[in-house]
């Protein structure tokens, strides 16, 4: 009978669009990268916004690999809006206290331990101190990675990985 057959599955799932929505690290070639893998477990953090306002923040690279999550208290819909961005938003990070407010703090803090998220557009910058200088570098990297991985990514293999993204 026609329709009975069943077809063999795919090996990895390799030749289904549907495969390539459900594991976005690996389309992206780093499913095994260490400073992603860091990232995805998440990282507590000091948010440095003055030499007095300074929050603890945790930040977690979310499963779509391209979305940190920034956890906040805040309830407004606009910090609500703010609590994440893209990888895609980002000008460059920069280590050590590059920014103008790291460098009011340099003296207190560790500048291994620093590093400044650059966004494209009117939103701050975020000004990081994180626990250790490898924490640090890992977050630079893994955000350059990942941006990296997806700047070279085709417009197809974009629609397919992020569907509801521009």
């Amino acid at each position: 009978m026609l329709g009975n057959k069943k077809k063999a599955a795919p090996v990895n799932g390799a030749g289904t669009s549907e495969s390539k929505a459900i594991d976005p690290l690996r389309n992206l070639g780093v499913q095994e990268d260490e400073d992603v893998k860091l990232m995805l477990q998440g990282s507590s953090m000091v948010k440095v916004r003055s030499p007095r306002w300074q929050k603890r923040r945790t930040l977690k690279l979310l499963d779509d690999g391209v979305t940190i999550w920034c956890q906040s208290h805040k309830t407004s819909s606009r910090a609500k809006e703010l609590q994440s961005f893209s990888v895609t938003e980002v000008e460059c990070v920069r280590e050590g206290c590059q920014s103008e407010m790291l460098r009011r703090v340099a003296g207190s803090v560790p500048e291994g331990q620093c590093l400044t998220v650059v966004f494209k557009g009117p939103r701050k910058s975020l000004d990081l101190l994180c626990q250790s200088q490898d924490e640090a570098k890992h977050w630079a990297r893994g955000i350059r990675t990942l941006q990296e991985r997806v700047e070279n990514m085709t417009q197809k293999e974009k629609l397919d990985q992020y569907p509801s993204r521009p």
